[in-house]
């Protein structure tokens, strides 16, 4: 008799450790799948984050290029219309000036 509880009682503790060991094998299973999906997460937040920022700098860099370019092509009519207006680069007035010079008259 003495002989049958203590294999009932090694069975027990034996059924009982291997139900602890299971139970922690489960939560470390979760832990590590949390642990993974955190870090998957953080993964693509930096993708995102990184995508974000090269859009804002695209479009930045766009739009200061076309300032830039808005800001020459201002530059180059200025220019053009002061030249236009100079009495010395009338080119009516240098015709006429050639034309002198070469002895055709007015």
């Amino acid at each position: 008799m003495t002989q049958a509880a203590i294999l009932i009682q090694s069975k027990f503790r034996s059924y009982h450790e291997q139900k602890k060991f299971q139970q922690s094998r489960r939560a470390a299973v979760l832990i590590q799948q949390y642990y993974r999906s955190y870090k998957e997460f953080g993964r693509l937040r930096l993708h995102r984050q990184g995508a974000a920022t090269a859009l804002v700098q695209h479009k930045l860099r766009s739009s200061l290029l076309a300032k830039r370019q808005d800001q020459a092509a201002r530059k180059i009519m200025r220019f053009l219309r002061r030249c236009r207006h100079s009495p010395l680069m009338d080119h009516r007035l240098f015709k006429r000036s050639e034309r002198i010079e070469k002895g055709q008259g007015t």
